[in-house]
């Protein structure tokens, strides 16, 4: 099989999981969690970094008294299912979840994003994420989004074990529903992650630059839904 990939990037960000009923779901203000994911988003789109982003796609159930249940969003084809607006990049490509590998050459060159559908909590279930992402090569992979307990959990521990440098940005992954946040993420360093905050990689002064044109430039880029 041919190398998917040539290109080695300084880092490839892993957005998990950063659909609208994950990030709606419970009575939780989320407000600084999606200004810091709304940060490296527009750091990604400025300095051109390629993003990897994962999405649930439940098959749609036939149980109504479940749909209040956790386990029971992001069920294909409906509105929850879908990215936030924010976390979409005008270059990109979706893959459904079909159980197949097939992927076009260079494709971080071609899109900027490549979105990733599965049915699992581990992406790495899917043969399309696993190819991707043991295939890219990038001096560091920088994971954030929802669920630590599960799918970020699966992603860096799937890195790592693939001989990844990762980075987990502590402050842009939600809390909500994870059983001892600093623990969890204290098992992933020990692992061999790296724990920063999203100021590490996108502070203010990189985010929105020095003259107001910039400014205006990222926050329209930023209203704009699918635009992709």
């Amino acid at each position: 099989m041919a190398k998917l990939l040539l290109r080695r990037y300084r880092r490839v960000l892993v957005d998990v999981n950063t659909q609208y009923d994950l990030i709606h779901f419970g009575n939780h203000n989320r407000t600084e969690l999606l200004r810091k994911i709304r940060r490296l988003f527009a750091w990604a789109r400025v300095r051109n970094i390629p993003v990897i982003s994962t999405a649930l796609c439940r098959r749609t159930s036939s149980c109504p008294e479940l749909l209040d249940d956790i386990e029971a969003l992001c069920q294909e084809g409906s509105s929850g299912q879908k990215k936030i607006r924010t976390t979409i990049l005008n270059s990109n490509v979706v893959f459904g979840p079909e159980n197949r590998m097939d992927l076009p050459h260079h494709i971080l060159n071609n899109y900027q994003q490549v979105i990733l559908e599965s049915r699992s909590e581990d992406p790495f279930s899917l043969p399309r994420a696993d190819r991707l992402m043991s295939e890219a090569r990038a001096d560091e992979f920088v994971v954030f989004g929802v669920g630590l307990d599960n799918s970020i959990k699966h992603i860096v521990l799937g890195l790592m074990r693939r001989r990844k440098k990762v980075a987990v940005v502590r402050d842009a992954i939600d809390r909500y529903g994870c059983h001892d946040f600093e623990m969890g993420l204290r098992k992933l360093e020990i692992k061999g992650a790296r724990i920063i905050n999203a100021a590490d990689l996108a502070g203010e002064s990189r985010l929105n630059g020095h003259k107001p044109r910039v400014i205006s430039q990222a926050a329209s880029l930023m209203l704009n839904p699918y635009s992709g």
